[in-house]
């Protein structure tokens, strides 16, 4: 390397994972990001670390599903009308990896490495005394309908053939485990290995960590450009005028990655899914595991205390505009499975917002680019930022120190692939 000097762009989880092993191997590390570090999508999910997830976005039956749901003004997705070239490019690609062939490689991939990062982040808590709140109590997938609880057996039957603990419950069965709560439900799939945890403690606690071990943070600092010399960048230039010095750069700006890809004369297709969460403090009465919604696509999680509704996944663009349609249909579906929550007390909470980097073929990006000696990429995580974060942190520290990933994931993931 010219100089142990690493550039990482982005703060959300993935930069501040791929930060975190970097400086642990001994690199100087600078963080940038165009905002404060406090508003991206790794503060408000769901904080849900997901195994069962190993199904990618792009699915058999999926574009059908979403056709579906956009015909629907108050439906979890939506995808805003317009004429936009990327958008068009992406809706096709997605199209393109919507075969059973394609979920077929990417689930035992996935699934790897949703466990590999749960694992890390228990490692994370014990060796570095942080307590975030992370719960192994695995998850429940609520169905309040005979369709979806036929859907939901057919992904058990999927997990249990990949290897991993699953298994349908009843109605009767759910409510011995949760039996501080009404659910209107017939059954629920139960995913032992999945897990949930405080998102915002574990970003406020591994970024101070991160300061305190010399890594430098730089916010309000937008990227204007990447300097070059042949087939190697030797530096990041920012709106401010300054110009950082280093022999690598990760690129981890989440839905604005691609924009970055661009200046390089990569295409890295990304759309921006926007989504939304309500954090009720101090409920009356709370679960005790995270949950999902199968029909609704709505996550529950207990942290600390309080209680977050998460959900919905709507394409506009780089817009963090509030759409009260996504909004009433996240709080009906909340009122839907759990009647003792009511439309007007969930009204009175604060909404956030958030937008996810999401992938045409439902994988991130995540490895070195082939054009350029010293460019990595991880990002497009969509929903399992906080699953997969971690994991991709670890592959891009292993390939910049050593040249390879201690586990090859091929052509699935690499940020080359659209090219």
């Amino acid at each position: 390397m010219r100089n142990n000097n690493v550039v990482v762009i982005g703060a959300g989880i993935a930069g501040l994972s791929t930060s975190y092993y970097l400086n642990k191997a001994g690199l100087n590390v600078t963080v940038l990001d165009r905002d404060d570090g406090n508003d991206n999508c790794s503060y408000g999910n769901a904080g849900l670390i997901v195994p069962s997830h190993f199904m990618p976005l792009a699915s058999p039956g999926m574009i059908v599903k979403a056709i579906k749901m956009m015909l629907k003004a108050e439906s979890s997705f939506y995808i805003k009308p317009r004429f936009d070239k990327e958008l068009i490019a992406w809706g096709w690609n997605f199209r393109k990896a919507s075969t059973a062939k394609h979920a077929e490689e990417s689930a035992p991939v996935l699934k790897e490495l949703l466990l590999a990062n749960r694992d890390l982040l228990v490692e994370l808590e014990q060796q570095e005394a942080l307590d975030f709140g992370l719960q192994r109590k695995g998850l429940l997938m609520l169905c309040n309908s005979e369709k979806g609880f036929k859907e939901e057996k057919e992904v058990v039957r999927k997990a249990n053939q990949l290897g991993m603990a699953a298994k349908m419950l009843s109605a009767d069965e759910v409510n011995e485990m949760e039996p501080h709560i009404d659910m209107n439900i017939i059954g629920a799939g139960y995913y032992p290995e999945d897990a949930h945890f405080h998102p915002g403690l574990l970003m406020n606690q591994l970024k101070a960590k991160l300061k305190e071990r010399g890594v430098k943070f730089r916010f309000h600092t937008e990227v204007m450009d990447l300097e070059k010399d042949s087939e190697v960048i030797t530096g990041v230039k920012t709106a401010d005028g300054n110009f950082y010095d280093c022999s690598g750069v990760v690129i981890c700006a989440g839905s604005w990655s691609s924009m970055l890809a661009r200046r390089l004369d990569i295409s890295m297709p990304m759309q921006a899914g926007k989504g939304y969460s309500i954090t009720v403090q101090n409920p009356d009465r709370s679960p005790q595991n995270c949950m999902m919604f199968t029909e609704a696509y709505v996550a529950v999680t207990p942290m600390n205390g309080a209680l977050r509704f998460a959900g919905t996944m709507e394409m506009a663009g780089l817009d963090k505009s509030i759409n009260q349609n996504k909004i009433n249909a996240l709080i009906k579906s909340v009122c839907q499975y759990l009647p003792e929550f009511s439309v007007e007390d969930l009204r009175r909470h604060d909404i956030w917002v958030g937008l996810r980097p999401c992938s045409p073929d439902g994988l991130p990006y995540v490895g070195k680019l082939t054009q350029y000696d010293n460019v990595y990429i991880s990002t497009g995580h969509a929903m399992l930022g906080m699953s997969l974060g971690l994991i991709s942190g670890k592959i891009i520290s292993n390939l910049i120190m050593s040249g390879e990933a201690e586990d090859d994931h091929h052509h699935l993931l690499h940020p080359d692939r659209y090219n």
